[in-house]
């Protein structure tokens, strides 16, 4: 089992190992700089009058600019890693995942540029959700502008390896990319593996919880009906009545007498056969190949193929077993019950296998004043599940009920009377292909300035075939969805300072959009927006805008095929108890469309001249009616406003919940989010670091030619501190992350209010006051999420924390069985070295030039979320170590650079 890592691993390593054994002296590639000349420095010829290169469309700034000195402050290796880091700086009180564009451009998916490594970034903007209008998507996104350099070549390699400290599983990942930017395009390979083991609950302080039945390996009897007494004259030996009995031992070999069977019930601790985390594997390619065509259009294909697969255990299988009076092997005088778990077979698995391929192009040009952008993409995803829930005794208790005096219902069932395997299955194979057009330009001019407009249209195609098995009952869904959209967008100036018109509003322009989406399966669904922007002064800028649009149930939200997933732990908050249940998942087809309206005022301001500061602040107010949302957590609430989604035994306790998603009928959210972005060249580079004799060694060393001259709008001659111009607000600028540099961010968003109506009748869930819909507890008021940063010369450290407020939920029928979750802050610290910035240690040792060494911290405090209910007492459901498997875990990797050949022949 240890070959097919090792192989994968080898697979991934390929391209970093190729370029690793180029000996043959190449010509020198004059379209771009080494990665170490990049380093060296940043700024050094400087062109002015112009926009930055790569910048987008409108006038809107940027909220935060990124240079390449401050993106290395962060110590990512990708553009998904960047991405990832700035979760903080790109989080949309909307609710949308950010756009990214690339040059200021439209890309078919992601997949183009996530492989990137962050040493190609020239410039990364990050912008309001108003611009996102602006490329044809809706205003719930902010949009992430990645501005790479037009010259770069190298080959990249990164070995992972984690472990949390509590120990039980480990994880290990390689991965290598091949990048190639110059005049004629670009060219990305990236191969990926990833493995982590299983984390059992035995690896953790858990403490099993009884199961609903007295389930275990020996076995337990019970009445017929469970609760009852099993024999009145087991009752007289104990002296009170018993209503279940631990199986001796010795019952296995031999009929035993009913003394035998006065004793407490048999317990197994069966942590060793449940997965708190399951085992996975991945493995993935992508491919990404730029070039212009037809002498002035941008073409880019993408193509990507994934395989992932999932294994957990979900427990011992089980067998109840009726058990004659009249049996040779019952000393009972009527019918009893037999609990027993099954560990002659195989434990309950799940197995989960995922396919993805992704094929996608983008088109880029201009005519006539105009920028198009045409993309399309097609995504195949199948999903096989197969879950192995025990076999078939249905022969075995035939020959009990037979009283075959051969069959010992204590010993192990002979493998001849074991009927098939009890095995649920789960297919779906789900196909989505789309192609978009987009053109912005200028439709007339006004005395404040231009009026833009946006034009989107746009097909796409949906098709979802799902089938599935469950205890012997098929189910089949075959769904599809064509859409047809369109979207338009316009902006209007009002009043512009610059232009001499209405100049002491300063910059004031409005934008109104409208969007029409014809589903086959929904009718036709309409967006319309309106906002304003407005800039009074340079250091202050104000956005206010309302969207209201309905969206349609994703066909997988519709159409997912029904899986079973039996021994899942939930706090029943009817009874107040901790329960193994079975879950029932998939599609819900009757969902409807929501309609939504949200509200938004913005302002960002930069108060000091000479500071990279900014301040920001968002409020949202957001009412969605019929919301299509997961199904909520099982409060007493919401099972009696969905009382067939719950299924309970006799005695009353939880057995089955239908956890497919619904309709809420209506949702109000408000809140306000501010944040503070700083950053601070703290001391200049070692002297030379930043010189031109340098770079231009170091750059002839690696095989490139001298850096080009620095376009306009570059790091160097961006505005510091206040002002809202093309490039402005930008971190500020330190020679190639030489030097002494400090970045230092913080945002904290208050939720005002949080409300669900479930049903038109009831109940109105307050989630900020005593309600929840998830397992962590109800929403927050308070959530701060906060980053630090310090680089110097190459060494740095980053701090990242995040905290929320405590919650109390009272789920229980009258209020009652309330639990309190508590406040949980925790805490990641990441430690990494460019060790090919030090210059001694690269001269002893050439190998380490380019690469670095990275130490995380994950959860530094091993901090865990606790729960307690009116007693103080945690339920077993609630355990800190079911709410956070891992903990704390260390994260090593190393990451190296191949540069291309050293050119050969006298240098000039």
């Amino acid at each position: 089992m240890v070959r097919l890592p090792l192989l994968l691993s080898g697979i991934a390593l390929l391209p970093a190992l190729a370029a690793a054994q180029e000996r043959a002296p190449a010509e020198p590639d004059r379209h771009g700089p080494a990665p170490d000349a990049e380093m060296a420095g940043d700024e050094d010829i400087v062109v002015t009058g112009q926009r930055p290169p790569g910048s987008v469309i409108g006038d809107i700034a940027p909220e935060l600019v990124l240079s390449p000195a401050d993106i290395r402050t962060y110590g990512v290796s990708s553009i998904t890693d960047l991405i990832a880091e700035l979760g903080p700086q790109t989080t949309s009180g909307r609710g949308g995942r950010p756009v990214v564009l690339l040059n200021g451009k439209r890309i078919s998916s992601f997949a183009e540029i996530r492989d990137i490594p962050t040493e190609a970034i020239l410039r990364a903007e990050i912008l309001p959700e108003e611009v996102a209008l602006k490329y044809g998507y809706r205003a719930d996104q902010k949009v992430v502008n990645i501005v790479l350099r037009p010259r770069f070549r190298t080959t990249t390699a990164e070995l992972t390896g984690a472990a949390p400290t509590e120990g039980g599983q480990s994880s290990t990942s390689a991965e290598s990319s091949l990048l190639r930017i110059n005049k004629e395009g670009r060219f990305n390979l990236a191969l990926k593996y990833q493995r982590s083991s299983a984390l059992y609950e035995d690896e953790r302080d858990i403490v099993a919880d009884t199961p609903r039945r007295p389930y275990d390996v020996t076995g337990n009897i019970t009445a017929p009906v469970y609760g009852d007494e099993i024999d009145p004259a087991l009752s007289a030996l104990a002296g009170q009545p018993v209503t279940a009995a631990g199986v001796p031992a010795a019952a296995a070999q031999d009929a035993q007498p009913l003394t035998a069977f006065n004793r407490p019930i048999n317990t197994t601790d069966t942590g060793r056969y449940r997965t708190l985390l399951p085992q996975t594997d991945s493995v993935s390619m992508n491919a990404v190949l730029n070039r212009t065509i037809f002498g002035d259009v941008s073409a880019t294909v993408n193509g990507t193929l994934s395989y992932d697969e999932s294994d957990s255990a979900q427990g011992l299988a089980t067998a109840s077993i009726r058990l004659p009076g009249e049996s040779p092997f019952s000393p009972f005088a009527g019918e009893t019950r037999l609990y027993r778990y099954l560990d002659e077979i195989d434990p309950r698995t799940q197995q989960s296998k995922t396919v993805t391929g992704h094929l996608g192009f983008t088109l880029s040009g201009a005519a006539k004043g105009w920028q198009w952008n045409a993309t399309g993409n097609y995504d195949r995803t199948e999903i096989r599940t197969r879950t192995r829930n025990g076999v078939d005794i249905a022969d075995f208790q035939a020959g009990i009920d037979a009283l075959d005096p051969t069959l010992n219902p204590f010993a192990p069932i002979p493998a001849a009377l074991m009927g098939s395997p009890l095995i649920d299955r789960a297919r779906s194979v789900e196909g989505v292909g789309n192609i978009q057009l987009v053109a912005n330009g200028t439709l007339a001019r006004l005395p404040a300035g231009p009026v833009s407009a946006t034009v989107k249209l746009g097909g796409e195609f949906n098709d979802l075939d799902a089938h599935s098995t469950r205890a012997g009952m098929m189910t089949d869904s075959d769904l599809s969805r064509d859409i047809a959209s369109g979207q338009i967008s316009l902006d209007l100036p009002l009043a512009s300072r610059k232009r001499g018109f209405i100049g002491p509003l300063g910059e004031l322009s409005a934008n109104v959009n409208l969007a029409y989406d014809r589903l086959s399966d929904f009718g036709g669904l309409t967006t319309l927006g309106y906002g304003l922007n407005w800039t009074p002064i340079p250091a202050i800028r104000l956005i206010a805008s309302v969207t209201e649009d309905e969206n349609a149930p994703t066909m997988q939200q519709l159409g997912n095929p029904t899986i079973a997933t039996s021994g899942v732990r939930i706090f029943d908050y009817v009874r107040g108890e901790t329960v193994d249940v079975t879950r029932i998942s998939g599609g819900n087809p009757t969902l409807q469309a929501d309609d939504r309206r949200v509200f938004k005022l913005g302002a960002t301001i930069r108060p000091f001249t000479g500071n990279d500061l900014t301040l920001s602040a968002d409020y949202v107010n957001s009412r969605v009616r019929d919301a299509v949302a997961a199904f909520p957590t099982p409060t007493a609430a919401i099972e009696a406003a969905f009382p067939d989604r719950f299924v309970r035994d006799a005695s009353g306790q939880l057995v089955s919940v239908d956890s497919r998603p619904i309709n809420f009928t209506r949702q109000n959210s408000e809140e306000l989010r501010w944040g503070i972005n700083f950053s601070k060249q703290l001391s200049s580079p070692p002297a030379g670091a930043g010189n031109r004799p340098m770079l231009r060694e170091l750059a002839r060393d690696a095989g490139d030619g001298p850096p080009a001259e620095r376009p306009a709008g570059s790091d160097a001659d961006r505005p510091r501190g206040a002002g809202f111009g093309p490039g402005g607000g930008g971190f500020g600028r330190g020679p190639g992350g030489r030097g002494t540099r400090m970045q230092f961010a913080v945002y904290h968003t208050v939720h005002l209010r949080e409300e669900i109506l479930v049903r038109p009748d009831g109940p109105m869930l307050d989630l900020l006051d005593g309600d929840a819909i998830g397992s962590t507890g109800g929403q927050p008021r308070h959530e701060v999420e906060a980053q630090a940063g310090l680089t110097h010369n190459g060494l740095g450290a980053r701090l990242s924390a995040a905290w929320r407020s405590g919650t109390d939920v009272n789920g229980g029928p009258d209020g009652s069985d309330s639990l309190h979750f508590s406040s949980l802050t925790t805490i990641n610290l990441r430690f990494f070295a460019d060790l090919g910035q030090q210059a001694k240690l690269v001269s002893a040792v050439p190998f380490l030039r380019g690469s670095r060494l990275t130490l995380s911290v994950t959860n530094l405090f091993n901090e865990r979320m606790r729960v307690r209910d009116a007693d103080g007492i945690t339920p077993v459901s609630y355990q800190p170590d079911y709410l956070d498997p891992l903990g704390r875990s260390i994260r090593i990797s190393f990451r190296k650079l191949f540069f291309p050949p050293r050119p050969s022949g006298p240098r000039p």
